[in-house]
């Protein structure tokens, strides 16, 4: 295998828990997964309702142009239009279809650490990727990205995550227009990942969703895996100017999109009781989860607007990697964070869940790095 081959092999992701009922026996309902960042209340009841009451609609093929969603988005991100909305077979397949129509064989900036399918999605490209580091805390270092994008007139492209994965950190809204005007004076587009956007209170203050038409290079992504808690249905949305949206729509592979995940998403969107319980829950829990974890003495935490927390481990002689693999003989599933560039292999990262099973998870862990058993704590 060369180098490249290497490079664009599948990436770890989080929340893989068939391999863990795989390697261990475990039933799935008994595993506890903290290291997929999915809202621990599970789907809205009205979108499982909806599966449930539209299920023989697999008998057909799925609306090959379902505008009745489109203008639910609309009406759910506000000051947008359907023009400005593309839909997709989850985030990452549209982040994907966006590098093949728009970007092949140039260059692509990214700040890293990152999603590491950045990477991989500008590789199977042939799109060269320019790593980036970020500055301490995680903060995008704008002086060196301008730097690189007026080096290299091949630059087409700069990837930014708000809020930040797998930091949790939100950017000022003013610092990422100054990069994408500077992006667009150069013909740069500006992927703008807001999969956790929907966690931050209030949206609007921090989204780029509502300047897609004033900076034609942005192309914001957004699924309903994190906040809506549906990974499994796979359906995600994008919004651009209509240039944007018309070339991905004729670059989309037919019926990308199932019935059942159109059907869910527009009862999702519309469940303002599940919308308010998980914003104000996960704000909740979040705060307690990172108190108890910075509590041990062993650990730091980085501040988070998001459903997940990313944490050092301070111990010498104990990783990442050491204390995923001890929680996972016990069920529990956390992300080993050492294969992002940028981290080392001190970093993991959590998922909020309820507070029940936030105690359990640090009663495990604290136990653990401490004295290589869990360890009793309460609320």
């Amino acid at each position: 295998m060369n180098c490249l081959d290497e490079k664009i092999q599948p990436r770890q992701h989080g929340g893989d828990v068939w391999a863990l009922t795989r390697k261990y026996g475990i039933p799935l309902e008994k595993i506890v997964d903290f290291s997929a960042p999915i809202n621990f209340l599970g789907p809205s009841p009205r979108a499982i309702e909806a599966v449930k009451r539209f299920a023989e609609l697999i008998k057909f093929y799925p609306d090959q142009n379902p505008s009745d969603l489109k203008k639910d988005l609309c009406d759910y991100v506000g000051r947008i239009n359907p023009e400005n909305v593309v839909l997709g077979n989850g985030s990452m397949e549209l982040i994907y279809r966006f590098a093949e129509t728009l970007i092949r064989g140039t260059e692509a900036l990214i700040p890293v650490p990152s999603f590491t399918e950045y990477e991989r999605v500008s590789l199977l490209v042939s799109a060269k990727p320019k790593l980036v580091d970020m500055l301490p805390e995680f903060t995008l270092n704008v002086d060196v990205i301008k730097g690189l994008i007026n080096s290299n007139k091949n630059t087409r492209l700069l990837f930014i995550c708000n809020p930040h994965s797998p930091s949790g950190r939100l950017f000022n809204r003013s610092l990422i227009l100054d990069l994408v005007e500077f992006c667009l004076e150069r013909g740069v587009y500006v992927v703008l990942d807001e999969n956790y956007i929907d966690f931050v209170e209030p949206v609007e203050k921090y989204t780029l969703a509502h300047y897609v038409d004033k900076y034609e290079n942005i192309f914001v992504v957004r699924s309903f895996s994190k906040f809506f808690g549906m990974p499994g249905i796979r359906i995600g949305y994008g919004i651009g100017c209509r240039k944007i949206v018309q070339k991905l729509e004729v670059a989309k592979q037919p019926w990308c999109i199932n019935s059942l995940a159109i059907v869910a998403a527009r009862e999702a969107l519309k469940d303002s009781e599940y919308i308010k319980k998980t914003k104000v829950q996960i704000r909740e829990e979040r705060k307690k989860l990172a108190d108890l974890l910075n509590g041990t003495g062993v650990l730091r935490v980085y501040p988070s607007e998001t459903n997940f927390l990313l944490v050092k481990i301070l111990k010498d002689g104990f990783t990442a990697r050491d204390l995923k693999e001890r929680l996972e003989e016990r069920g529990i599933l956390i992300r080993d964070c050492g294969d992002f560039h940028g981290l080392n292999e001190s970093y993991f990262r959590v998922t909020v869940r309820c507070l029940e099973e936030n105690l359990m998870l640090v009663n495990m862990i604290k136990g653990l790095l401490l004295n290589g058993k869990s360890q009793k704590i309460s609320a």
